[in-house]
């Protein structure tokens, strides 16, 4: 067994997961609720069947320090993503310690993300706004930045433990956009994270496009973009 584990999630058959490319002193997990799933150089973890398997897969990827127990640091990476070069090198270079991801490269605030989750239909209309009042009612200033999720780096740090502890919280209760809740987490915790810009990510993984599944959610009514512009300015 090494000390660093690097790790995915396919739940509900959504992303066609790429073989392995095995690095020394890395061990490499594939979490899904299939049991006939089987990749080349993963080994796989079987979680039960959820009736949200979309909010199942987040949860997976946001609680690291409970699903990565007995590993010093868990390198997360998104189902249609691959790595293609050594992470040794990542570390060595980029990481200091508790949580480290991309800086989102065309969004800097959560009313800019919930804009798009909703255009993109990528959560429902009512599921952004319910989490944007709330982060206003925390007082959130919408000035932390907003962060690409899709590859983190995390110890098992206080800071780390206590971070994904509220942000778990968040999801149970809002949108499952979980790059929409990170700052809100940050905010509410007082948790300082690292970022790196997202061609110093790219030069690690590989981003392959395209999900077996659609997961496109209807609008329920029109007007969602004045409503939600009316909700926020309130």
């Amino acid at each position: 067994m090494n000390q660093i584990l690097i790790y995915t999630i396919v739940t509900n058959n959504y992303d066609k997961v790429r073989p392995a490319r095995i690095f020394p002193g890395f061990d490499y997990w594939l979490f899904t609720d299939n049991p006939d799933f089987k990749v080349d150089g993963w080994e796989i973890k079987i979680v039960p069947k959820s009736p949200n398997p979309i909010k199942q897969q987040r949860q997976i990827k946001i609680n690291s320090c409970i699903y990565t127990k007995g590993y010093d640091i868990s390198i997360y990476i998104d189902g249609n993503m691959e790595i293609i070069r050594d992470p040794a090198d990542l570390l060595k270079n980029y990481y200091h310690g508790g949580l480290m991801t991309t800086i989102h490269p065309k969004r800097s605030t959560l009313l800019e993300e919930g804009m798009e989750v909703i255009r993109k239909k990528k959560d429902l209309e009512e599921n952004v706004n319910s989490t944007l009042e709330f982060a206003k009612q925390k007082e959130f200033m919408d000035d932390l930045g907003l962060f690409e999720t899709g590859v983190m780096v995390r110890d098992k740090s206080e800071d780390v433990e206590q971070l994904e502890k509220k942000w778990s919280e968040l999801l149970k209760d809002f949108s499952h956009r979980d790059q929409l809740l990170l700052p809100i987490a940050l905010h509410l915790t007082g948790v300082v994270i690292h970022s790196i810009p997202r061609k110093i990510t790219f030069a690690y993984v590989k981003f392959n496009r395209g999900h077996r599944v659609s997961l496109k959610f209807r609008k329920n009514k029109q007007g969602w973009f004045s409503n939600l512009i009316s909700r926020l300015k309130r």
